[in-house]
């Protein structure tokens, strides 16, 4: 597959050239960038959803060419982007939704305080959004109630301030239980659509150092 370009929106700010290294990098495989406030760590994790987004159009496209006399419905794979509290949700999806051509949800117990109640939340989030933006907990109560497949409805999990992901932290929960326990497929399959249900694509975030641990671990 060719290497990602950067988006073309003029308001986008420049790439540099270790930005674009760090997204080529994150394609197929999981990646933590640590670096310094200010350094660009956001406009890495956008640059990796947009390809991510568009990447899972193809991949649909490819899969009903393959399989046109059988597939009559597909669902498309959701990018999750998750931040530590809600002040930082509505930051971030501000961010990306000025920069990204598709639809950004976001969802919290503020916002849908009968979330646990009803499926009908959650089928409208994975069917209306490409990116949804959420605290992490709120996702990991939906992987528990059952709303949300992860290998199934998710391509792409971006945790900003990953160095959380210790202990019984909802981060490392949600690899703990639900991200590991998945298959894990070859980068073909990934790509291409092969198997329907796999490991999504993982990258974190984080301004503090990480030099092994568990941290590292949560997220290989």
């Amino acid at each position: 597959m060719d290497p990602p370009s950067p988006l073309p929106e003029s308001n986008v700010p420049t790439t540099r050239g270790y930005q674009q290294e760090m997204l080529e990098q994150s394609i197929n495989r999981n990646i933590i960038i640590a670096m310094d406030t200010g350094s660009g760590k956001t406009h890495i994790a956008i640059l990796r959803v947009k390809y991510e987004v568009e990447r899972e159009s193809s991949k649909v496209l490819i899969w009903l060419v393959l399989l046109s006399s059988n597939a009559t419905h597909w669902e498309l794979q959701v990018a999750w982007f998750f931040a530590p509290t809600v002040a930082l949700c509505t930051q971030q999806k501000a961010v990306i939704k000025i920069y990204l051509p598709f639809s950004v949800g976001l969802i919290s117990g503020a916002l849908e305080p009968d979330q646990w109640k009803s499926v009908t939340i959650w089928k409208k989030v994975l069917s209306t959004h490409r990116v949804m933006v959420s605290t992490p907990q709120v996702f990991l109560d939906a992987l528990r109630h059952g709303y949300i497949d992860l290998g199934r409805d998710i391509s792409l999990l971006v945790f900003d301030e990953a160095h959380h992901a210790t202990g019984d932290h909802p981060y490392s929960r949600i690899m703990t239980e639900f991200y590991h326990p998945l298959p894990v497929q070859p980068t073909i399959h990934r790509t291409y659509g092969v198997s329907q249900v796999s490991r999504p694509f993982v990258m974190g975030l984080t301004a503090s150092p990480i030099y092994g641990g568990d941290v590292e671990k949560a997220f290989r």
